[in-house]
């Protein structure tokens, strides 16, 4: 293992990622955002060390898995993968991994504008597949568990002491309220919260006075903690909800690496699922486009890197300015 470039917010790693990830003492603590190679679309030796399709996969498999110890319990994970590979790179994420979506980032730019229309014998694909998924493992899930004895169940149980002090069953409550009639019991087992909504509307139904204030006040406490708990997911605006993406492809400029992803597309990505302060980790670092970005958002970043050209194209990009953040476009 070779430490190439570290600052305060950024270490890179020299290394196939397969002989790097044993050896980080990240465990437990990182989001996974990379772009591995695609298989046999790029004319570069990295891109073609696979005589079939089936060995890419295999070796797929094999560093997703050796990554996944260091990822915390609510960590996000991204691989962006070729529309022909698309569908099985999602297959092999799953296997350690919950999927969620496969994104489609859809390019204006490229071949599929020069294609001879006489030679198709089958419809283009100008975009390319971001596999999204998250750990939610038994971690997880303990963690959450433990949250619900500690803090839901005692909740539950005084909410179902304020119903019943104003005269209702846990049926009617849901019913009243337009739910099912279940819904009230495992609140009151603790098993869940109401939502804000359906809070605020108990509240109204019980006219609970002076206890509707305490209540209040611990339901905001026990969603505060509750959201620290699960995964990040932050969507802002209606054009950004969905999983089909529209970002132009990063300019050309000296330096440029053939796969780099543009600013506006990670900047999406990062600020969507991670938290400021979390720790982003790339295997296949390239140019460091999403060592830099991570960095600009608060948030540090460690990166993996085998050739030695890239790290040393990286180290330079990380130790210039950053960007302005005027230049964030491309998403509609």
């Amino acid at each position: 293992m070779s430490l190439y470039y570290q600052d305060d917010s950024v270490t890179l790693y020299q290394g196939r990622c397969e002989d790097i990830l044993p050896t980080l003492s990240l465990t437990g603590s990182v989001h996974l955002i990379t772009d591995p190679p695609y298989f046999q679309v790029k004319d570069a030796e990295w891109d073609n060390q696979w005589s079939r399709a089936a060995e890419f996969l295999d070796w797929m498999g094999e560093w997703l898995t050796l990554a996944k110890p260091l990822l915390s319990a609510d960590a996000s994970v991204w691989v962006f993968a070729s529309p022909e590979l698309t569908s099985a790179v999602e297959s092999v994420v799953a296997r350690d991994f919950r999927v969620l979506n496969s994104v489609r980032w859809v390019k204006e730019q490229g071949w599929h504008k020069k294609a001879e229309l006489d030679a198709m014998r089958s419809f283009l694909s100008p975009w390319e597949g971001i596999v999204f998924a998250e750990r939610l493992d038994d971690a997880y899930g303990e963690a959450a568990l433990a949250l619900h004895r500690k803090v839901f169940a005692p909740l539950g149980r005084y909410l179902q002491t304020e119903w019943e002090r104003a005269g209702w069953k846990a049926g009617a409550v849901g019913k009243a309220l337009g739910y099912d009639s279940a819904l009230p019991v495992r609140w009151a087992e603790g098993s869940s919260l109401p939502t804000a909504d359906a809070y605020r509307r108990l509240r109204d139904l019980l006219n609970a006075g002076d206890s509707a204030e305490y209540l209040r006040r611990e339901y905001e406490d026990l969603r505060r903690e509750y959201e620290d708990l699960r995964r990040p997911f932050s969507i802002r605006t209606r054009d950004r909800s969905t999983d089909v993406w529209f970002f132009d492809n990063v300019a050309p400029y000296p330096g440029k690496h053939p796969c780099e992803k543009p600013f506006g597309l990670l900047t999406h990505i990062i600020e969507t699922t991670t938290r400021p302060g979390d720790t982003v980790l790339d295997c296949f670092a390239g140019s460091g486009a999403i060592l830099d970005v991570a960095r600009q958002l608060g948030r540090k970043a460690v990166g993996i890197e085998m050739d030695a050209h890239w790290c040393k194209q990286a180290a330079k990009r990380l130790g210039q300015q950053t960007f302005d953040f005027s230049e964030f476009r491309g998403i509609r």
